[in-house]
């Protein structure tokens, strides 16, 4: 198939799914406002050769005239690539660029804060959703949380696709029970923080959990393997805490030392505020590692408390350093949690059988009469 596809060239989930797409015999074209960085880490597996790309619109201060000025580019690049599948992702700014263009047809996919957060900013940005939604032909959601935002935002409830986007289940897979790799460590517990340093995330929480935990007299290891405006901050926070030794700042990681750092580690910790299904969660799981989570909606989907790993409420450094302090101690029901959080991540979140799924409903789409679809083909306005 040809398949044209909308996204934000820099992100490294863009660069996973066009190229996982291209390694199965598709030609995909790319549009992105932004070009993609070069320098920075892609994590991603490599690939025989980039996915080109073109970068369309002009660069507007004002990220809605920067996205909506680029519709006549993404026409003509349509006519000219002849698509049989449009794929855009993210809503308000892809997605609602696809549609003013009036590709057809098209697979929206929604990454989760454009659907929990973005369109809920205000009636223009729900309305803009809302238009967006109603004109795509199926909209991949990774979480039932967002079907239902979806659907309550005016998507055709059978137009909606609810499927986890899925991660290297075998590259992760652990190679021994979990007490085994606690007792390899040594007496520390090995903690490992995988989130970017944002406020979403909620860093400041696991620095302050972590300050308790030393308090309680656990010897612990923590790695913080993410960037973001909040570093800075966290070192200091983790001073007054008196776990600046402790702790470790590791920045943004490669694919491959990431791998190695699940490996390496017994716990993990995601205190989102709000999520989907977490990519982070679902390589945690797979490593076969103890998930200390929050109770959100989207950490409910995969993370029952004591049976794929332990929840926390949000904002609570007490209940995080309980939890820590719990998966210190061992005991047999922690390697029984850790192999039912790998099973599960073997069962329902591989990539690559996501990607088959993706193909299948994409040739699906490709079959699908539509009127623009020709009128893309001639040029014609829709």
């Amino acid at each position: 198939m040809r398949l044209l596809v909308l996204a934000h060239a820099p992100s490294v989930h863009t660069t996973l799914w066009t190229r996982a797409l291209q390694r199965r015999g598709h030609d995909v074209l790319l549009l992105s406002a932004h070009a993609p960085d070069s320098s920075a880490p892609e994590g991603a597996p490599a690939v025989h050769g980039p996915v080109p790309t073109r970068i369309v619109g002009t660069g507007f201060p004002i990220r809605a005239l920067r996205y909506a000025s680029a519709r006549g580019a993404v026409r003509t690049e349509a006519v000219r690539f002849r698509p049989d599948v449009t794929v855009a992702h993210f809503l308000p700014n892809y997605g609602f660029l696809a549609a003013l263009a009036g590709l057809r047809p098209l697979m929206l996919v929604a990454w989760g804060s454009d659907l929990l957060v973005n369109a809920r900013r205000s009636p223009f940005h729900a309305a803009r959703a809302r238009w967006t939604l109603r004109r795509a032909d199926l909209v991949h959601v990774d979480a039932a949380l967002l079907a239902e935002a979806a659907v309550a935002l005016g998507a055709p409830p059978d137009r909606v696709w609810t499927r986890a986007w899925g991660v290297d289940v075998d590259a992760l897979a652990p190679s021994e029970p979990w007490s085994a790799r606690r007792t390899r460590g040594g007496e520390e517990l090995r903690i490992l923080w995988t989130r970017q340093l944002e406020p979403l995330y909620d860093p400041e929480t696991f620095v302050r959990a972590l300050g308790k935990l030393r308090a309680m007299g656990v010897p612990f290891r923590a790695t913080l393997a993410g960037s973001g405006p909040l570093r800075g901050g966290l070192e200091r926070l983790a001073r007054r805490e008196g776990v600046e030794t402790l702790v470790r700042f590791a920045g943004w990681v490669e694919r491959e030392r990431l791998t190695a750092l699940y490996r390496a580690h017994d716990a993990y910790v995601s205190l989102s505020r709000s999520d989907s299904t977490s990519q982070s969660l679902l390589e945690a799981l797979a490593a076969g590692m103890i998930p200390i989570v929050t109770d959100i909606s989207g950490n409910l989907e995969w993370v029952r408390h004591r049976r794929e790993g332990l929840l926390v409420p949000v904002g609570d450094p007490d209940a995080v350093a309980a939890a820590l302090a719990e998966v210190a101690a061992g005991g047999e029901h922690l390697d029984a949690i850790a192999a039912r959080a790998a099973a599960l991540a073997l069962e329902k979140a591989r990539f690559s059988d996501t990607v088959r799924e993706t193909e299948e409903r994409l040739r699906a789409l490709a079959g699908a009469p539509s009127p623009a679809r020709a009128a893309i083909a001639t040029g014609g306005a829709r």
